[in-house]
């Protein structure tokens, strides 16, 4: 399949990675330039198990680069069979839909799991299949920094641009480039496992599916929808305390209930969230995931507490009682005061 992923943050980007050399596959970006330029992705792949700390990640290793495009580029290079909006459908702009809509892919796959984005990217684009990309990895943009360790890569992708890299000589087609500071991403993706979970229209999700290979796996629409359900509670929770996973862990009963109301919500039948359950699930985390969740937490979710309060809200207003998630939100708003 020929793959566009919109936007150049740190989904896109490793979402890109992921994926194998059976696929054409670069990242769309209007702050690409006309030159296009390119990120190399580090996935973590390397953890001590031994450590009496948990699993210290010990080393990332280099992955393959990643070319970012911008849309006059994109729609130059012929048709694309998917692209995958990491932005939600509501957030686009009137030139990004015109750019996606002139490329008139056979399918639009949304990463967003809030209540009734997947409606609204079928509004947006009616001729289009839709389905939603739950990813199934773990992934960060580094904050600008030193520049990144160099790695070697070899050029592919749309129109061989290599920009944002410093190159450090080579050889046969190869070279050894460094990553330039404030373009590095991070991610994490279980060995083995598919890359995103794919849900919708059973038509859409058996083609994608056969397609794509082990990288997408179908599931039930809840499946998809019913996780955010039980977790975003404890994401609100943790951005209220200012990203501190210590303190996440101590306040646990409000966000537990607030999920629990969520859930009820969601299925209609009351099913109870219990804190010392939450507590044991985030001290697991601590051990089993190869990278520093207890910090990786708190920087992610801070960056999309507006779509936490989103799915919040959603869940509230179809509630019959709904007093702690309102709480939640309450406390969310009065981060902005």
């Amino acid at each position: 399949m020929r793959v566009l992923f919109q936007g150049a943050g740190a989904i896109g980007i490793a979402g890109a990675a992921l994926f194998t050399d059976d696929h054409e596959v670069a990242v769309v970006s209007r702050a690409a330039g006309p030159h296009g330029r390119s990120s190399f992705p580090r996935r973590v792949s390397t953890f001590d198990p031994t450590d009496c700390n948990g699993w210290p990640v010990t080393r990332v290793a280099a992955t393959r680069r990643v070319v970012i495009t911008d849309w006059a580029a994109a729609a130059a290079h012929g048709r694309w069979d998917l692209i995958v909006l990491t932005t939600r459908p509501g957030d686009l702009d009137a030139e990004v839909v015109s750019a996606i809509r002139d490329i008139a892919p056979a399918f639009i796959a949304t990463t967003s799991q809030v209540e009734g984005d997947l409606e609204r990217v079928q509004a947006v684009f009616p001729a289009t299949q839709a389905v939603i990309f739950g990813p199934a990895f773990l992934s960060e943009r580094l904050d600008p920094g030193p520049p990144a360790e160099v790695v070697r890569t070899a050029g592919n992708g749309v129109g061989e641009v290599d920009r944002g890299v410093r190159t450090a000589g080579g050889r046969e087609g190869e070279a050894m480039r460094e990553v330039e500071p404030g373009r590095e991403v991070t991610y994490w993706a279980p060995v083995g496992a598919p890359r995103f979970l794919v849900a919708g229209p059973s038509t859409a999700v058996r083609v994608l599916v056969r397609r794509l290979g082990r990288l997408a796996l179908p599931v039930p629409m809840e499946a998809v929808l019913l996780p955010p359900t039980v977790f975003i509670p404890f994401v609100a929770e943790l951005s209220i305390r200012d990203g501190s996973w210590a303190a996440l862990k101590s306040h646990l009963d409000r966000p537990a209930k607030a999920a629990s109301e969520a859930v009820r919500n969601r299925l209609g039948v009351p099913i109870p969230v219990f804190g010392i359950a939450a507590h044991v699930v985030l001290e697991a985390l601590e051990r089993i995931v190869p990278i520093d969740v207890t910090n990786y937490a708190g920087r992610h979710f801070a960056r999309h507490v507006g779509q936490t309060r989103d799915m919040l809200a959603g869940w509230a207003e179809s509630a019959d009682s709904a007093h702690c998630l309102r709480e939640l939100i309450a406390a969310l708003d009065a981060l902005d005061d």
